[in-house]
């Protein structure tokens, strides 16, 4: 294993690592850069057969980002490698990671006695819609609340959709910001991503729609078609909170565009409890939780 630090050749073998082998919603290069923070710095962890970890360092932090791009079977024992590589730095104090159920299982069984894995911090629940059984019109009485929300809205504004990369990217950062400020100081927000990818003009995605409410950039939705996949990843989903009904009037759209461009399968992303039910009112086909946890010396 050896670490790639620069950015050009991260892109080239990360790229290859993600046609080989990539599976999972993040598995996206560009992606992975515009989520580097200010002060971090990206590097691919990779082995010779080609696959990898995506990983960010800041500080005594170290980051292990999204799923190991490689086959599952073999996945646990290379994050091990990983870790025992990664705590030969004495500055690094914890390593972090967000995986599912089946790697996170098999890591833990197989953590040397030096290294020990703390509590999960938080988890996030994943909803995957068939579009196949997603009705554009909302039928029945499930959805009258939701059919009575978008006719409300769709009369009280003029709503336009119009494509991300047409629009002043300061209105766009602006849009950003607004977002940030209104949610609650318990939230999680990585408004960097966002910047960095509108400051990259949406590289990277199969999609990327910005929801204009009377004349005003309110909402940003955006995603790509999963490596090796027929599933369409539902990435950003943002807006600024300042009408009635708005954040639902955004996920419709998206569900809605995404079934007229013919996606069969989308992941719409996770998210925690209150997020969960508020996804859930468009009766996902089936759900999986992915698990934030961090790692030290013992």
């Amino acid at each position: 294993m050896k670490f790639i630090t620069d950015r050009e050749e991260i892109r080239k073998t990360l790229t290859e690592a993600i046609r080989l082998y990539g599976y999972a919603p993040e598995h996206n290069v560009d992606w992975f850069l515009c989520a580097t923070e200010k002060g971090a710095e990206p590097a691919f962890a990779w082995w010779s057969d080609g696959s990898g970890l995506m990983t960010h360092k800041k500080n005594a932090d170290f980051y292990i980002f999204s799923e190991p791009v490689m086959p599952e079977d073999i996945s646990a024992g290379r994050i091990v490698e990983c870790i025992e590589k990664v705590f030969e730095d004495p500055e690094i104090k914890k390593i972090w990671f967000e995986l599912r159920t089946p790697v996170r299982k098999q890591l833990l069984k197989v953590l040397p006695e030096s290294v020990k894995a703390n509590s999960i911090n938080y988890s996030l629940t994943w909803p995957v819609m068939d579009m196949s059984s997603f009705d554009p019109a909302l039928p029945g009485g499930h959805y009258k609340s939701i059919r009575n929300a978008k006719n409300s809205f769709y009369r009280d504004h003029k709503v336009e959709v119009t494509e991300a990369k047409s629009r002043e990217k300061l209105e766009l950062h602006a849009l950003i910001d607004s977002w940030e400020k209104a949610r609650r100081a318990s939230d999680r927000a990585y408004p960097h991503t966002f910047h960095n990818l509108v400051d990259a003009d949406f590289i990277g995605m199969s999609e990327a729609r910005v929801f204009i409410v009377d004349g005003k950039a309110l909402g940003l939705n955006a995603g790509w078609l999963m490596s090796n996949s027929d599933c369409y990843y539902g990435a950003v989903g943002l807006h600024d909170y300042s009408q009635k009904d708005l954040g639902l009037m955004l996920y419709l759209e998206d569900l809605l565009w995404l079934k007229s461009k013919n996606y069969r399968i989308v992941d719409m992303g996770g998210g925690e409890k209150a997020l969960t039910v508020f996804k859930n009112q468009f009766k996902p086909n089936h759900w999986y939780k992915t698990f934030v946890f961090s790692v030290i010396r013992r």
